[in-house]
């Protein structure tokens, strides 16, 4: 690993989301597909300053429509290492917090992202709700599933947010795992360092007909395909090297 690199690719993150966020801001007030193509530009603009090198796998079982995908979360590179690779008109459900960072809560809040507390309030269930419709007609929305990083890597149990997303829009819900990211970046540390990541991407889950008695079983299958498809994807890392 390059200690140069490592030393200036934070600062040198935090310099191109500065320079894309005003651009996602701008062009989504107008049309939120039009964001597309500068966001995946961010992603692999970081990561390529970073010397953070990618895998995929199972891109092709995504599908056609629009679906919920449940994936785990072990850093904030997670989100750029979906970005290069999925190509799809596609938002997060993010935390509040994440709104009060100049110019990229901003930016956040105009690309379409859904943004809640954490804590189940009125307001919350109403943004979800609005959301609803939306992933039915025009944007896929991802969830991290264990609802905060992991502090080491380790797959915690999944909340069952995604699970009731998919079964109130009816849309298949996608799992899967990220490997490799929380070395790049890992929890409560700004040292960014040069370690490879992959992605793996599972079969979808066919969400027709369930209903909010299904939820617990949904997230209990949505859990042990990821926890699956992270062995696979730690497996693919040093292919990425």
């Amino acid at each position: 690993m390059n200690p140069f690199r490592s030393l200036f690719a934070g600062p040198a993150a935090a310099g191109i989301t500065g320079f894309f966020s005003p651009i996602v801001a701008g062009l989504s007030f107008y049309d939120e597909l039009a964001a597309d193509p500068v966001l995946f530009a961010w992603a692999t603009s970081i990561l390529k300053v970073a010397g953070v090198k990618t895998v995929a796998r199972g891109l092709e079982k995504l599908p056609p429509g629009n679906f919920v995908l449940a994936v785990n979360h072990q850093s904030h590179f997670d989100a750029l290492v979906l970005f290069r690779h999925i190509r799809r008109h596609m938002r997060f459900v993010a935390k509040r917090e994440l709104t009060k960072i100049p110019i990229f809560g901003q930016a956040m809040r105009k690309a379409g992202n859904i943004v809640v507390d954490r804590r189940g309030t009125d307001a919350d269930k109403k943004l979800l709700r609005e959301a609803i419709e939306a992933v039915q007609t025009r944007v896929s929305i991802c969830f991290f599933a264990e609802g905060t990083r992991s502090d080491d890597g380790v797959l915690r149990p999944f909340k069952k947010g995604a699970a009731v997303f998919a079964i109130d829009a009816q849309v298949p819900l996608v799992p899967a795992a990220l490997a490799g990211t929380h070395e790049i970046l890992p929890k409560g540390t700004l040292q960014v360092r040069a370690r490879p990541a992959a992605l793996v991407i599972g079969d979808p889950i066919d969400t027709t007909g369930m209903t909010h008695d299904d939820r617990d079983r949904l997230t209990s299958m949505a859990h042990a395909a990821v926890a699956k498809q992270l062995q696979e994807a730690q497996a693919l890392l040093p292919l990425a090297e």
